[in-house]
């Protein structure tokens, strides 16, 4: 009886060790096989009210090929689902194509900004867009602090156009917009923020500390470093074109300083929206020649700040302004004419001695 319950012994521990050895063989398996985030996957993040939602017709051209944008090229422009019926197509890739933001949105900022980073960049890299956008929503609906939210949300002042929206994000758009993202990170990297909104209540320096709150607290919790993560805010519809809003342009603008101020670097840059159309019976949305015109002005900055950290740019680049050439410095401001040093002259690096 000894003999055999030591021989029952030495069989379990032979049995014990072969399942060890399996179980550490199937954990290198999976660790050898785990899917590491694509680096030449380009992902950039989309925050806003209305405009960056997206208000204007969705027509032919944006949603079809074309000899400027073709078959090729939306293969490498990608959208992230993020509200869909079908919740197991929710944290999904799928072609860019409109409405990006939601089913029941229109043609928007994002569309062409990533168009322009797709013809600006060498076909070895995919662009892909994670957009969180709530129509009319003041900037507390995008805090992180989910009673601020909550409060905004629930408050009887707050339009019922926000709170339908919201209502599509769990009623905590920054918390969906960071789920989203860490998503994302599985696939790829996250290269830039772009942000459209102000409308509402851009109208003092608590707006700006809020912005630069929000930038920051995605920062932190995506583990991001200012230094490759740049931030680009759009202006709203301008005066000159009839836009109801245009007293927040002045605000908007001072986001670049803001955020140098805080942060003591040059992180931030906006978008101008001189001479983008809106739509002709609304105040507060552009047409959409007039976010084809904005979204490749985010895009005109995103770029060349891309190349200074080491993209490779197209041997084909569309320039989407009226100007002939479109001028950069390496810190991403636009300039009139070549400085001494080094440029990016319609997307690709040019060095005057």
């Amino acid at each position: 009886m000894i003999i055999f319950a030591s021989m029952k012994k030495q069989f379990l521990n032979i049995i014990l060790s072969v399942i060890i050895m399996m179980t550490g063989q199937g954990v290198f398996v999976d660790k050898a096989n785990a899917q590491e985030p694509d680096p030449d996957f380009y992902v950039f993040l989309g925050i806003g009210q209305s405009n960056m939602q997206g208000k204007a017709p969705i027509e032919n051209q944006d949603r079809n090929s074309t000899k400027n944008f073709t078959n090729d090229d939306w293969a490498r422009y990608k959208k992230m689902i993020i509200v869909d019926s079908n919740s197991s197509k929710v944290g999904t890739w799928t072609t860019a194509k409109p409405p990006i933001v939601r089913p029941d949105t229109q043609l928007g900022v994002t569309d062409y900004f990533g168009r322009y980073l797709v013809k600006g960049l060498d076909e070895r890299y995919k662009v892909g867009v994670v957009v969180v956008a709530v129509d009319g929503c003041s900037i507390k609906a995008f805090s992180k602090n989910k009673t601020v939210c909550t409060n905004y949300l629930n408050d009887s002042g707050t339009g019922s156009w926000v709170k339908e929206a919201a209502a599509q994000y769990g009623n905590y758009p920054y918390g969906k917009l960071l789920e989203m993202a860490k998503k994302a990170q599985e696939s790829g990297v996250i290269k830039g923020i772009i942000f459209h909104q102000g409308e509402t209540d851009a109208y003092d320096e608590a707006w700006l500390e809020s912005v630069y709150q929000l930038y920051t607290n995605l920062l932190a919790d995506l583990s991001l470093s200012a230094d490759s993560v740049p931030f680009i805010a759009g202006e709203p519809v301008q005066q000159s074109e009839g836009g109801a809003c245009y007293g927040a342009i002045p605000w908007v603008d001072k986001i670049p300083s803001y955020f140098k101020q805080k942060s003591g670097k040059d992180i931030a840059y906006v978008a101008s929206s001189e001479g983008c159309t809106k739509i002709s019976s609304d105040v507060y949305h552009f047409s959409s020649a007039g976010y084809r015109k904005l979204g490749g002005r985010y895009g005109e900055i995103m770029l060349p700040l891309l190349l200074a950290q080491g993209a490779v740019p197209s041997a084909v680049m569309t320039v989407m302004d009226d100007k002939q050439d479109v001028i950069y410095d390496l810190l991403g401001r636009r300039l009139d004419a070549p400085q001494k040093g080094i440029n990016i002259i319609n997307g690709k690096k040019v060095v005057i001695r």
